[in-house]
């Protein structure tokens, strides 16, 4: 069952897009885009991305093929409605420097990409408990 919660993530890895909807689309509604250029495009609602949903948060890769998290970041804060979507930053390396740069441009929280299936569904299910509205538990849908 689709989730009524609008989530996109940011990865330029297929095979993480893949994983991350196959375990959350029960739990949200999963939108995906591979690069920076396209994120922006969806979150400002740009062609091809016009008729887009405003998601109620973001995963974010920290480095993409064409822009950083944080460049992507900044240019959100640029915008009041887009500046208050919690965004979460996951990178493969676990840098305090990456880290500082990712919440000084805005994010909410950064973690490391756990390996673990289970562990990825928990990390994002709890950022979103923590960051996002108050409303049903999305952990508990069925």
């Amino acid at each position: 069952m689709t989730g009524p919660v609008d989530l996109l993530v940011i990865d330029d890895n297929a095979g993480f897009l893949r994983v991350v909807r196959s375990i959350l689309e029960d739990a949200f509604t999963v939108h995906t885009v591979d690069n920076g250029t396209d994120a922006l495009a969806f979150l400002e609602r740009r062609p091809p991305f016009a008729d887009a949903p405003r998601p109620a948060f973001v995963v974010l890769d920290f480095h993409l093929p064409d822009m950083s998290a944080p460049a992507i970041l900044v240019r959100l804060g640029k915008d009041a409605a887009l500046r208050a979507i919690p965004v979460l930053v996951l990178s493969q390396a676990d840098w305090d420097e990456d880290e500082a740069a990712a919440r000084a441009a805005g994010a909410r929280a950064f973690r490391v990409k756990p390996s673990r299936v289970q562990a990825l569904r928990e990390a994002v299910i709890d950022f979103w408990k923590e960051h996002g509205d108050a409303g049903p538990d999305p952990a508990r849908r069925g």
